[in-house]
């Protein structure tokens, strides 16, 4: 099993490195996408036969994923790739999280496994970066160097892993400063917003982390560190000025179309005379064609509910506040709590502003919460 748990770090980063390392859409990419949905599908099944180790959150997770297979393969489409990449962004963010709980369930993933995991992925999400950033710019014929970059959301999910350190808290917080940094470089409002959320209780964390033995130094030290990074964040975003015109310009109702979006799926599922789409939906991705705009929903409740109506929005609510629930069980550690919290918050507003249970690179937090549920009876180790 440690050797498969190898391989699956091996698989993500060969096929994030793509664009970068080797062509984008390679056949390299494709073999190990494949190999990473075989690999999770068998431990889906593997995690299934089992008896009583399947908890609420667990049995939430899987009917969600259930929810989409079968929407999928009733009133999906093979030839529409939208219908494909959609599929494929959620087999991503849902399948991996089946050996992974599986792995925490047996003891043999630990915090320093996962730091293995985040060491990896953190220079090829860099790369991610300026690749995409090149391709946006090379694909203009303005001279216009204001870049919005959709992987400013992989920092994001990269957040609670800086977590993992624990008393390592120069790593931590030098690593929250690179996050921080694409992250507002990235110029997405949405990230930004996840990423600020992540940020204030990663400094609650470290504060509230301090080791006892050497109380006063550590207090000083954390306090240094963090004074240093809440600086050095708040220059980076002084400094960028394509953001901050982001960001005001929501309060002027600029929310890059969408409120027309949402008010067009809503009014669409609202108004609907046929009790089964109330309930039911309107079948898999909807979105597009509720929209009015060929778009997705950009909003995961939304997305559920033109695609599975009420019934959608009820598994996502339950799966939700379930996460919650972890949160507040007093016999868990404060540091494992505080992890699921930043997870959680994340999760929240990536599926209000963005895409969550549906974005291909939506797997790595996912990863955690099969770690933190899985040995929900053991402390972070």
């Amino acid at each position: 099993m440690n050797n498969i748990r190898s391989i699956f770090f091996t698989l993500f980063a060969i096929y994030f490195a793509q664009g970068t390392l080797y062509p984008q859409g390679s056949i390299i990419s494709q073999a190990a996408l494949l190999l990473i949905f075989v690999i999770s599908g068998f431990f889906l099944v593997k995690t299934l036969t089992q008896q009583n180790n399947k908890n609420k959150f667990y049995k939430a997770w899987t009917a969600l994923l259930l929810l989409n297979i079968l929407g999928f393969v009733f009133t999906g489409s093979l030839s529409d790739p939208n219908h494909i990449n959609m599929f494929k962004g959620i087999l991503m963010a849902s399948l991996p999280f089946y050996p992974f709980y599986y792995f925490s369930q047996q003891g043999i993933l630990k915090a320093k496994h996962l730091l293995v995991y985040f060491i990896l992925m953190l220079p090829i999400t860099i790369l991610e970066s300026f690749f995409n950033v090149n391709q946006i710019l090379a694909e203009r014929l303005s001279s216009n160097i204001d870049v919005v970059n959709n992987i400013a959301y992989s920092f994001v999910a990269l957040i609670p892993f800086t977590f993992l350190f624990k008393k390592k808290k120069i790593y931590a917080i030098a690593s929250m400063m690179i996050l921080m940094f694409f992250i507002i470089q990235g110029g997405k409002r949405g990230a930004f917003i996840s990423g600020t959320m992540g940020f204030i209780v990663f400094t609650y964390y470290q504060l509230k982390t301090i080791d006892e033995k050497y109380r006063y130094r550590s207090y000083l030290l954390v306090f240094i560190g963090v004074l240093g990074l809440s600086y050095f964040a708040y220059d980076v975003f002084q400094n960028n000025e394509f953001l901050i015109d982001r960001l005001q310009a929501i309060g002027q109702g600029d929310s890059s179309g969408r409120d027309r979006i949402y008010a067009n799926i809503f009014n669409a599922w609202l108004n609907t005379e046929n009790m089964f789409n109330l309930l039911f939906g309107f079948g898999f991705a909807a979105s597009l064609s509720l929209s009015g705009t060929g778009n997705y929903a950009h909003n995961d409740w939304l997305e559920l509910l033109s695609n599975f109506g009420l019934l959608g929005i009820v598994v996502y609510m339950f799966l939700f506040l379930t996460a919650i629930s972890y949160i507040r069980n007093k016999k868990w550690d404060i540091d494992k709590r505080l992890l699921l919290l930043t997870v959680v918050l994340i999760w929240f507003f990536d599926a209000m502003f963005a895409r969550w249970y549906i974005s291909m690179s939506g797997f790595a937090q996912p990863i955690l919460l099969a770690y933190l549920i899985g040995n929900e009876n053991r402390s972070i180790e």
